[in-house]
């Protein structure tokens, strides 16, 4: 396997041009409280007030939910025919259920699609009925509302091809989103919040306008969504409501799913420090859940799907780091996830992590003492303000590997490609 590898420093102008990607040092500076308008306008006075987000699943199931502005049912009509004339389009319906219950008289609605064709395009759109009344043997309904249609390209390609987006560390500055978005060019097939997107969540008001409506921006720009914790979506009044108002895989916060070529496995890293800190307040049990990860990872890189992929990438906030000389105290957090994923990264032969947390960009190449391990490149993301704020991107092909993290400004501050 060959690698090409490129850090852009102080001459990012000049090189990027070489890359083909104009340089935009001189761009206008971008409109910050526009941007963040334009997300916050996704939410609706109507009976449906946050509109459709997108959450990917796996194989041939896609997760969707939506909020409504008092207690109501929900589905999803769905399909993958054409548009040409919608009256005679097979609408196929998806729900929510639960211990056999259909989810509703709640304002939260769901529905998860199975199987739909993954390597075809999707549209659908969110039904909503207020509940008037709840009786044990009758309900009443109100008059129904249905959203607009969200179409979603396909997910998977047959030539092995996949691109995705990697946010990180956004800390509830919305207007990222708008702004970094298209300098990461197009065909991206979905996007991941790789944590700290949300900065201690307190109230429904902050989950709403810092993670649920930049999910439904980004639907309403048909890019499917995979979200991952860091260590502040999990601190806060509402860290332990935030599960009520995703489509988790599994009903987890980790998972792996095979992109054209790739295998991309999503894993919790929990908190950066022990659960008897004092800050946590005697309420933290990471310590077992990250045993359970560990377990569930060690299953992962024996499967098949693991096995025959070409590349295998792992996306998780806290980031391993070799460079720490041996026997010099890290942070606990840190320290967890290179003991406990660490060797399981190197029996599966991970080719690159892409990380966050540190709030400062970086790429870590792998360990030049092998008997350590790290045999793996890790593309770290920066943080707020937006001055360095970054954007990651990788593409991937039966016969290449590409992460690029993009800076604000619309240069490329690191790119490698892996060649087979």
């Amino acid at each position: 396997m060959r690698t090409t590898t490129r850090w852009l420093g102080a001459m990012a102008a000049p090189l990027v041009m070489l890359l083909g990607v104009e340089a935009t040092a001189q761009a206008p500076k971008p409109d910050e409280a526009k941007a963040r308008a334009e997300v916050l306008a996704m939410r609706s006075d109507g009976f449906i007030t946050v509109p459709p987000w997108v959450q990917l699943l796996g194989d041939d199931s896609i997760g969707v939910g939506w909020m409504t502005a008092s207690a109501g049912d929900g589905h999803v009509l769905w399909t993958q025919e054409a548009e040409e004339d919608d009256s005679k389009v097979d609408w196929k319906r998806a729900t929510s259920s639960r211990h056999g219950l259909i989810q509703a008289n709640n304002t939260i609605q769901k529905a998860v699609i199975k199987g739909y064709d993954p390597y075809k395009p999707l549209r659908f759109k969110a039904v909503s009925r207020p509940i008037e009344e709840f009786k044990p043997y009758s309900v009443k309904y109100g008059e129904p509302t249905t959203s607009d249609e969200i179409k979603i390209g396909p997910t998977r390609h047959k030539d092995g091809s996949a691109s995705f987006i990697v946010f990180n560390d956004v800390h509830n500055n919305i207007h990222f989103y708008p702004i970094l978005t298209p300098l990461a060019g197009k065909k991206i097939d979905f996007m991941v919040f790789n944590g700290d997107v949300l900065q201690d969540p307190q109230t429904e008001k902050e989950v709403v306008e810092h993670l649920l409506l930049p999910m439904s921006w980004f639907a309403a720009h048909s890019i499917p969504c995979f979200f991952l914790r860091g260590n502040h979506e999990t601190r806060g009044a509402y860290a332990r409501h935030l599960a009520d108002y995703l489509v988790l895989p599994d009903d987890q916060y980790y998972a792996a799913m095979t992109f054209g070529a790739a295998r991309v496995v999503f894993l919790d890293s929990g908190e950066d420090k022990p659960d008897t800190s004092k800050e946590y307040s005697g309420l933290n049990d990471f310590d077992p859940y990250m045993d359970e990860q560990r377990d569930w990872l060690a299953r992962e890189v024996k499967s098949q799907p693991f096995q025959d992929a070409a590349w295998r990438i792992a996306v998780q906030h806290i980031p391993p780091d070799w460079r720490i000389p041996v026997g010099k105290k890290k942070w606990y957090g840190p320290e967890r996830v290179e003991k406990l994923f660490g060797p399981l990264y190197d029996k599966g032969g991970i080719t690159a992590i892409i990380a966050a947390h540190n709030h400062r960009a970086d790429v870590i190449p792998p360990c030049p003492d092998t008997s350590r391990g790290y045999q793996y490149t890790v593309f770290i993301g920066d943080a707020h303000p937006l001055a360095k704020a970054t954007i990651l991107r990788a593409d991937v092909s039966p016969k290449s590997l590409k992460i690029t993290r993009f800076q604000s400004n619309g240069s490329i501050g690191a790119e490698q490609t892996w060649n087979k």
